[in-house]
């Protein structure tokens, strides 16, 4: 009679295989919680350059004055948005009060809230916690703004000089100039 081995995994190794795979993901959860959150403060801060860029850029190309609005700690959350119309309404959903550009069939809609990034609080330089920047349309140049972005994990902050440049910076080194 011959003699076959057979092959494949005991139980054992299946629950041993099993338990080590349950420790790593217990071990990987955590570290996986804080880099969502530092992507989530990185984008938030990214987006709000970005749409300062946009305002600053759309009163020089157009030659129109851009209000930037923006609330911050408000019951709501915080957000920001730009029209070029009259100052927005960051939080209305109508078109009138809305922030956005262009004509009736072809609004784009200009702004950004605590709704799209959950966990991330802004705060401003400013006592006041509603305001609103007016990008000149000769030079695009507007009141100088800190917006500090702050999550668990850390904080950056968006500032605007007074010639209406825009700049994302660290107060602790991560990934972006110091302070």
């Amino acid at each position: 009679m011959e003699d076959r081995r057979h092959t494949g995994f005991t139980l054992i190794e299946l629950l041993i295989t099993l338990a080590v795979i349950a420790i790593l993901a217990g071990v990987a959860a955590p570290a996986m919680a804080r880099f969502l959150d530092q992507a989530r403060l990185r984008s938030a801060a990214d987006a709000l350059a970005q749409e300062l860029r946009q305002a600053r850029n759309h009163a020089l190309t157009y030659r129109q004055t851009v209000y930037f609005s923006f609330a911050a700690a408000s019951a709501q959350g915080w957000c920001y948005g730009w029209s070029v119309d009259n100052p927005c309404d960051c939080f209305a959903e109508a078109p009138e009060t809305s922030c956005h550009s262009g004509s009736a069939g072809h609004l784009r809609e200009h702004r950004g809230s605590s709704v799209d990034y959950p966990s991330v609080r802004l705060s401003t330089s400013r006592a006041a916690q509603q305001r609103t920047l007016q990008f000149s349309a000769l030079r695009g140049i507007a009141g100088a703004e800190s917006f500090a972005l702050r999550n668990d994990n850390g904080e950056l902050r968006v500032i605007l000089s007074p010639l209406g440049r825009v700049r994302i910076c660290s107060p602790d080194n991560r990934g972006y100039r110091a302070c």
